[in-house]
């Protein structure tokens, strides 16, 4: 499986894809406040890029162990589910399933999703230009060094403050937070000027290619002003449903090791639940994973400590 260096690309989907996420003054504040919490919270979670479209976000990130990067996309999707719940009324559960990371294996694979997600808004034919894209994104910070500025709520401490009747606004427990990007693995060798210089290029690229493409179909993109108008609670009439691969990387050999090695993962966890289920709860599951559920009422009973 990954090692402690592994690069992921993080994607998350909003229930039924609905438009949870759709951009607004308040819903950007609350979704940089909420990654710079987490930042401030998992320091050992090297963030690079991403993109909050209305009803799913990406990312690429890394960290010391996979465990740091589950707790960081967490607390972020819990956040957020709060918070954005309650600004659009949203009762049922937020998301549609849990995150999924898949590694990127390769120099070249990793250029591939950085411009995947720097395209985010375009290939959707939502916009034009990722820096049109009137949502969450980094697209201003890595071409221009524009700063990434959010608010997080400290709920809890309101939650307290009411239980002692204390009559407070909502914005006194309000913290700005601002998000901070790691340079991308093999990039700390360009200065600040060459990185944002490499960014700008890409981008260029996007539009142009959005551009050409969408006079090719006769297309126009949907336009800010009708993003911001769609009822949040709404799905889209065809979703575009693909399957995910096990791994990103350009070369070949790294993918059929890749492969062999997620087999090997498979069946050792495989074996480790069927032991696991008929009551050798002390069996060692493979890294990076978790025990299976048991039958309603039954519970693991481990030794006491020495």
């Amino acid at each position: 499986m990954p090692d402690s260096h592994t690069l992921f690309e993080i994607t998350s989907r909003t229930i039924q894809r609905r438009f949870l996420m759709r951009p607004s003054r308040e819903v950007n504040q609350i979704i940089l406040g909420v990654i710079g919490r987490a930042q401030e919270l998992y320091p050992e979670v090297s963030l690079y890029l991403f993109v909050f479209l209305s009803n799913h976000f990406e990312m690429l990130a890394s960290a010391p162990g996979f465990g740091s990067i589950s707790a960081f996309v967490g607390y972020i999707k819990s956040n957020i589910a709060r918070e954005l719940g309650e600004i659009h009324d949203w009762k049922e559960k937020f998301w549609g399933r849990r995150f999924r990371a898949i590694p990127v294996l390769d120099e070249a694979a990793m250029h591939g999703r950085v411009r995947y997600i720097l395209e985010h808004g375009c290939k959707e034919n939502l916009v034009a230009r990722p820096g049109d894209w009137p949502g969450v994104s980094c697209v201003a910070t890595l071409t221009e060094g524009a700063p990434l500025e959010g608010v997080w709520y400290d709920r809890t401490a309101a939650y307290a403050a009411r239980r002692e009747g204390k009559e407070l606004s909502t914005e006194e427990f309000a913290q700005e937070y601002q998000v901070e990007l790691d340079v991308l693995p093999g990039w700390d060798e360009f200065s600040d000027s060459r990185r944002r210089q490499r960014f700008r290029g890409l981008v260029r690229a996007i539009e142009r290619e959005t551009r050409e493409r969408m006079e090719l179909e006769g297309i126009e993109p949907l336009g800010v002003e009708k993003i911001l108008a769609v009822d949040p609670h709404a799905s889209p009439a065809r979703p575009n449903r693909s399957p995910a691969p096990l791994c990103h990387a350009a070369a070949r050999a790294v993918r059929s090791w890749y492969r062999r090695v997620h087999r090997s993962f498979v069946d050792a966890y495989r074996g480790a639940s069927a032991s696991f289920r008929a009551g050798e709860f002390g069996v060692e599951f493979p890294v990076f994973s978790f025990h299976p559920p048991l039958p309603y009422g039954v519970a693991p009973v481990l030794a006491a400590p020495g």
